[in-house]
């Protein structure tokens, strides 16, 4: 991706996790703030949390690239840690906030997990005064349901847990070891694409787009259930920008791809417009990129209850809570551009399969292999 892409990214990243922006980055100024930075650095910024990205936009504020180019790597390197795939995955939000208010005193080569897992347990014993206010084994228990949580993240069973939560109470020291056990996959396919799968061979998933009926009624059931008021502006916005796509797609796009095109944000709309320009009408790939733009928008007005956690063996207390949300898939649009045909129509068909019976664990599962090292993993969903 070229150094446009990710600013735009950026910017949508800021757009879905809702930060207030300061004054000076308002309007055009994040837009020409980010563009002082190159590539790798503008690659970085691209892959933080919420929690990152507000904090770079506070230390960056008023600063050049030069001036916060060791920050930068610092604060990557956490990031890998306390990320999804990380070993700290499990710190909260505000043991990481800690952590980042912490970071000018770390030097980048002393950054590693142990020194960052003690900064988060500072935070804990500051936040409820030491693990002396809590009783012991209710402590305890309280982290072990901070760790159910994540060990069936990471593919563990409910039998395999118990068995290892049993083993914690009678010993207490290996809690922490509990955090250290090595990821599982918890399936290749979610159980609705192994069903359809294995009505068709993979030959056909590779070259066709799933155009089955049923199929295309659950979409119409979720058009309309998705559908919302929006304002007379964004509406106006919409429709011009709608025009130009059909009078570039003409007959490719059907009656019910263009109702879920008129629910999408005005500004994803004219990125869409743009990377449909680009593309030959009579392709494949006209069509291809229409379905994914179809999908993709239908999954991200799913919500899901997501879990949040936080534990700490030396601080005795852990406490978790849930929220609902929907994934943002529009911040994939950069990258299913680089896949092969073959690869997007998987994609495609794997996500209107979703749509059919949604699942929270298809549906984070197909996020998470589509940002994993800004590609895709085909071994996860795609073994033939």
């Amino acid at each position: 991706m070229n150094k446009e892409d990710y600013i735009y990214m950026i910017l949508d990243n800021i757009l879905v996790y809702n930060i207030n922006l300061p004054t000076e980055f308002q309007g055009n100024g994040l837009n020409s703030h980010l563009n002082k930075f190159d590539e790798n650095n503008l690659k970085i910024i691209a892959g933080f949390t919420i929690n990152f990205m507000e904090h770079f936009l506070i230390v960056s504020n008023g600063k050049t690239q030069q001036d916060v180019a060791e920050l930068l790597k610092k604060m990557e390197k956490i990031s890998y840690m306390v990320g999804p795939t990380g070993n700290l995955s499990y710190l909260a939000s505000d043991q990481i906030e800690h952590i980042l208010t912490k970071i000018n005193s770390l030097k980048i080569n002393e950054i590693n997990e142990e020194k960052i897992s003690l900064l988060a347990d500072d935070q804990l014993r500051e936040q409820f005064g030491g693990a002396g206010n809590y009783n012991t084994s209710e402590a305890l228990e309280n982290q072990l349901a901070s760790a159910a949580f994540y060990l069936m993240n990471m593919g563990y069973s409910r039998d395999d847990i118990q068995e290892r939560f049993n083993e914690v109470r009678q010993d207490p020291t290996r809690l922490e070891a509990l955090f250290n056990l090595q990821q599982r996959e918890i399936y290749s396919t979610p159980s609705e694409i192994q069903h359809s799968s294995s009505a068709s061979p993979p030959s056909h998933q590779e070259t066709s787009i799933d155009q089955s009926q049923d199929l295309n009624e659950t979409i119409a059931r979720h058009i309309r259930e998705i559908h919302q008021d929006i304002t007379e502006e964004r509406a106006q916005k919409v429709e011009v920008i709608v025009e130009q796509i059909k009078a570039h797609v003409r007959d490719n796009m059907s009656e019910l791809q263009e109702k879920v095109f008129r629910q999408m944000h005005p500004d994803r709309l004219n990125r869409s417009l743009k990377t449909l320009k680009t593309t030959k009408r009579k392709s494949k790939r006209m069509n291809l990129y229409i379905e994914w733009y179809t999908a993709s928008l239908l999954l991200s007005k799913i919500e899901l209850k997501v879990e949040h956690w936080q534990v700490s063996s030396t601080a005795g207390h852990g406490s978790a809570g849930v929220y609902t949300a929907g994934i943002d898939f529009s911040r994939y649009d950069n990258i299913v551009r680089e896949f092969s045909d073959g690869k997007l129509t998987k994609v495609v068909n794997i996500a209107k399969r979703i749509l059919q019976n949604p699942n929270k664990k298809a549906i984070q599962k197909l996020g998470q292999d589509l940002i994993a090292e800004t590609g895709f993993d085909e071994h996860l969903y795609f073994t033939d």
